[in-house]
């Protein structure tokens, strides 16, 4: 029995030290996946905290570029977003961004040239810049966007043809008529378009009616309205006077914009005194009511520096009266211009005394 009992004795603290031993592995295997999983868990958090950074980096680079793009820098706009794709070819942000950003400088192209230094020189190294932008975004585009990119790569190929005379084909208009075929109604197609076909000498009336698809949109309205009177102005063609007018006069009544010198330009175009402009000035009189039509013209002779003098006014009003069908109204005006002596010594005198004539014959 004492034997039984010590061998007992022996064989207990064996038991006990085989359980002892899975404890402490199974310790030691929970600790070695604590351990794995802090690994792992520090590891997904220093990769987050870095894609983190990297995206509050790119945001506050893509804000660089968007303020110099709205400060209208950009070249340096498209520059940025160039640097910023580097690192990151498909990031959205960067690639939207540099491609509103070359449709922008499309739309304001100019190049600074030294004295003695060819413009066309200067142009192209900055339009190769900007096509392949234009190119890779028609390329992703869709709709009505595809429709602006095309149009602004037409209005690029003009550019390389217009100012740095290396282009020799159609293919501005071809990309014109696409942005057009695409979207019917697409401000910078027609827009551009019709601006594109008055330079040209082609259809005056098609070229016109894409103006005025473009200005029915109500977008994009400065670019527009610089495409149509742009386009209009110093145009001798039958029907350009009165387009001009009636562009003039909505612009007028919409409160749009001009500058002084523009004004000057306009008014010189279609309200000149000479005698050669007599045609030209019926046209521009007549293009819109005798209200609008007067309202117009002293709107565009709101400057101070450059009014016309008050004699040159009461002749044009008295032209006005006449085109409006108020003869007797306009003939008394004319009358009262050919007794004063000042009036006569206007280069208008010789069509004063023609319109006495007219209109008393009559």
């Amino acid at each position: 029995m004492e034997n039984d009992v010590q061998q007992g004795g022996q064989g207990a603290p064996k038991r006990e030290t085989g359980i002892s031993l899975k404890v402490v592995m199974t310790w030691v295997g929970a600790a070695t996946a604590i351990l794995g999983l802090i690994g792992g868990l520090s590891g997904w958090f220093h990769t987050f905290t870095s894609h983190r950074a990297e995206r509050a980096e790119l945001r506050a680079r893509i804000a660089v570029a968007q303020e110099q793009a709205k400060q209208g820098e950009y070249p340096a706009a498209v520059r940025s977003y160039r640097d910023i794709l580097k690192s990151d070819p498909l990031y959205a942000p960067a690639l939207d961004g540099q491609l509103d950003a070359a449709m922008l400088w499309v739309e304001n192209f100019d190049v600074l040239v030294r004295e003695g230094k060819d413009a066309s020189d200067a142009a192209g190294p900055l339009l190769d810049e900007i096509m392949p932008v234009l190119d890779a975004g028609l390329a992703r585009s869709k709709g009505s966007k595809a429709a602006d990119v095309q149009a602004h790569l037409r209005w690029a190929h003009w550019l390389n043809w217009h100012i740095a005379e290396r282009e020799f084909s159609p293919l501005a208009e071809k990309n014109l008529r696409a942005a057009v075929d695409l979207d019917k109604t697409n401000v910078y197609g027609n827009a551009m378009l019709g601006n594109w076909m008055l330079q040209n000498n082609r259809d005056f009336q098609e070229a016109i009616g894409h103006l005025n698809t473009a200005v029915a949109t109500g977008k994009a309205r400065p670019l527009v309205r610089e495409m149509q009177v742009g386009g209009l102005l110093n145009d001798e063609k039958t029907g350009a006077r009165a387009e001009l007018v009636k562009a003039v006069n909505d612009m007028r009544k919409n409160g749009e914009a001009i500058e002084d010198d523009e004004r000057y330009r306009l008014r010189s175009f279609c309200y000149s005194t000479s005698a050669s402009n007599h045609a030209g000035l019926v046209e521009s009189l007549s293009a819109v009511p005798e209200e609008d039509s007067w309202k117009t013209f002293l709107w565009l002779d709101d400057n101070h520096e450059d009014r016309m003098d008050p004699l040159a006014h009461d002749f044009l009003y008295a032209n006005l009266l006449e085109v409006s069908g108020k003869r007797a109204e306009a003939l008394e005006k004319f009358r009262a211009l050919q007794q004063n002596p000042k009036a006569m010594q206007f280069s208008f005198k010789g069509q004063v005394d023609d319109a006495v004539k007219r209109l008393t014959r009559s």
